[in-house]
């Protein structure tokens, strides 16, 4: 069986332990460690039996997938398909797989980490230094405040979790499903509205989908606390980029920490003049235990795909 991996940035996959069993059991696996165009990808994809898509870094629209002629399962690393046609897949009867929950421990990491860089303006004294001088500007503390959580799938109930542990109160409100895990993990919960409004700290941990692009419009962030902190590992597609920037820049806000953006790669830095924004290039699952748990999972999914017919 040929397996082609597509987005694979790091270059792990190879190496991987999952790679090298099913190296022994006579897979060819192929890994391409950049970016690829439609063209290229339908031609990599030529006598392919699986197809490995790392993260959303590889698009597949209709037209790409109907000249897909010999792969049979395509496995997405992470739950997110947005990016994807699922219907066309469907159709041309080609298998599609997920791996949910791979990167959780990482992205919970980068966003208790934005989170205290955020309060403890990070970015402002780093930049000082930089430039010679010793200032040292007041900052806040997490403990007493608090946190805010917009979804609480399995990220967000480790935020919710670690944010508990740190001393944050913790309230959060889901837009789907039931909330009576949160309230039997002792989670207050609050509408959207007085989430927004009473959070010293208000992290998103949605699933991205069309129907809420732009839900963190400019009506909806002016309803921020004043001197909140805003944090976004999420997707981009969630926020008003530009309302959130000027919220910062006047100082409404005491600051954000920012993963993900509407574009990527970034190229119209909405916050290139704020003092307190720290901006990671979409980090939250960039790293190597995570990446590593993705190859297995993805890789074994095919696998078992395989080896069940």
């Amino acid at each position: 069986m040929k397996i082609l991996v597509l987005g694979d940035y790091e270059d792990v996959y190879h190496s991987s332990e999952a790679a090298l069993r099913l190296k022994k059991k006579g897979y060819n696996i192929s890994s391409v460690t950049r970016s690829v165009n439609t063209e290229e990808i339908v031609t990599l994809a030529d006598k392919m039996d699986a197809i490995v898509l790392v993260r959303e870094r590889t698009p597949l629209d209709r037209d790409t997938i109907s000249r897909f002629s010999d792969v049979k399962i395509i496995s997405q690393t992470g739950k997110g398909t947005a990016h994807l046609d699922v219907d066309a897949i469907n159709e041309y009867g080609i298998h599609l797989t997920t791996t949910p929950g791979g990167s959780t421990p990482s992205v919970v990491e980068l966003t208790i980490g934005l989170m205290i860089g955020a309060s403890r303006q990070f970015s402002l004294h780093q930049k000082m230094l930089k430039d010679g001088r010793w200032m040292q500007h007041p900052g806040v503390e997490l403990h007493g405040k608090q946190l805010g959580i917009l979804g609480y799938g399995k990220i967000g109930k480790e935020v919710a979790r670690v944010g508990k542990a740190i001393g944050m109160k913790v309230k959060v409100w889901r837009p789907t499903g039931s909330m009576e895990e949160a309230r039997r993990d002792n989670i207050e919960v609050g509408t959207l509205e007085n989430v927004l409004q009473t959070s010293d700290v208000l992290s998103l941990h949605m699933r991205f989908s069309m129907e809420w692009k732009g839900f963190l419009n400019k009506d909806r962030l002016q309803m921020l606390k004043d001197q909140a902190i805003f944090v976004n590992t999420s997707r981009g597609g969630f926020v008003d980029e530009k309302a959130l920037a000027e919220l910062v820049r006047t100082q409404q806000l005491k600051g954000v920490g920012i993963d993900v953006f509407k574009e990527e790669p970034l190229v119209i830095n909405s916050f290139k003049d704020c003092d307190n924004a720290i901006l990671t290039p979409h980090i939250g699952y960039i790293t190597i235990d995570a990446l590593q748990r993705f190859a297995e999972a993805a890789l074994t999914n095919i696998e078992d795909y395989f080896e069940s017919k």
